[in-house]
């Protein structure tokens, strides 16, 4: 059996957006958030999650990838030179898990919430 690794997609990885087809036959186990409080920063239509503020947790879907998988995202995400990958807790329901997140720290609109869909779809105000 190929190792599993728990990755936790916050932006255009996440189900309905355009980069989701990289997650293609990846198992989801459903909508949780960080367990920390970070912060969402948009930048030219993309989100980035600095862990140097701690303002909300973060939105996201968390999925089960192969190695294969991962190695694509982080080619994907530029990992380690564009967006870091480090573990961290992410909660669903009752359960806490630990999984991949892609951080970065530049500069771009702070956003009000952690959630990308608010904003993606209008629902939410930049500050």
């Amino acid at each position: 059996m190929e190792p599993i690794h728990l990755v936790f997609v916050y932006g255009t990885l996440r189900d309905g957006h355009c980069n989701h087809h990289l997650l293609k036959g990846a198992h989801c186990y459903g909508v949780g958030s960080t367990e920390a409080c970070y912060a969402m920063y948009l930048k030219n239509g993309y989100p980035y999650v600095t862990s140097s503020e701690a303002r909300y947790p973060i939105t996201g879907e968390l999925y089960s990838v192969d190695d294969g998988t991962l190695a694509a995202l982080d080619k994907f995400e530029g990992h380690p030179r564009h967006y870091e990958r480090r573990e961290t807790a992410v909660i669903l329901g009752d359960k806490r898990y630990v999984a991949w997140v892609y951080f970065r720290d530049p500069p771009g609109i702070l956003m009000q919430c952690g959630d990308y869909n608010e904003v993606n779809y209008g629902k939410a105000r930049l500050m």
